[in-house]
């Protein structure tokens, strides 16, 4: 069985890596910088040796009825994971094979960036048969030859410009299992909001 990560937005404040350190680190967005500024670069790459300390994440509070909305322990962010140390522990063997690394911290301590780094069209594992897109370019649908993907754990999918991030029943239960807050797990891989109640798995 193949889901969709996402933020559940209902519950836990979004993540946001701070754009302030990114200028110093790596300059203000230009063509020369674009590809490092993790901020604003969402495809699959590496960023092995870019950063010279971990990358400030910030839970910011833009509208009053978000403010008794929590940090989560591990949530997604344009294909990314966020994890606290906790979800950290408990997922990094599983999922190191599936991307990288990069140390974060955030007002809670030390944290983590995971940048998948699988795309499916890669192993020729998209079902470009049944995804599907409307006239306007907004996805529709997204399926997957399961078969294909090997011992993928988490990964996208350039067909929706990396946007959402897919995983696999191991995922499911890692997370659950260790009581991992902050995720919505749907079923329906197209779906790229949390807002399909009946079909998504509430993880508490």
């Amino acid at each position: 069985m193949l889901y969709t990560i996402m933020l559940d937005d209902k519950k836990f404040l979004d993540p946001l890596i701070d754009s302030d350190q990114l200028d110093r680190l790596v300059g203000a967005l230009s063509t020369e910088t674009r590809t490092s500024r993790i901020d604003l670069y969402h495809a699959p790459r590496s960023f092995a040796g870019v950063f010279s300390e971990p990358l400030k994440v910030n839970f910011p509070v833009f509208k009053k009825s978000k403010v008794k909305r929590e940090i989560p322990d591990i949530t997604v962010f344009e294909g990314r994971l966020f994890l606290n140390q906790k979800a950290y522990s408990a997922l990094k063997d599983l999922i190191k094979a599936d991307g990288e690394f990069l140390p974060a911290v955030y007002d809670g301590g030390d944290a983590y960036i995971f940048t998948p780094l699988n795309v499916a069209e890669s192993n020729n594992a998209l079902d470009a048969t049944l995804s599907k897109k409307s006239e306007w370019g907004d996805l529709e649908n997204l399926a997957f030859h399961e078969e294909k993907l090997g011992n993928w754990v988490l990964f996208r999918a350039e067909f929706n410009a990396f946007y959402t991030l897919q995983c696999t029943q191991a995922f499911v239960n890692a997370v659950q299992q260790n009581d991992l807050k902050g995720l919505y797990i749907t079923t329906n891989l197209g779906s790229v909001f949390a807002v399909e109640r009946s079909e998504v798995s509430k993880l508490n």
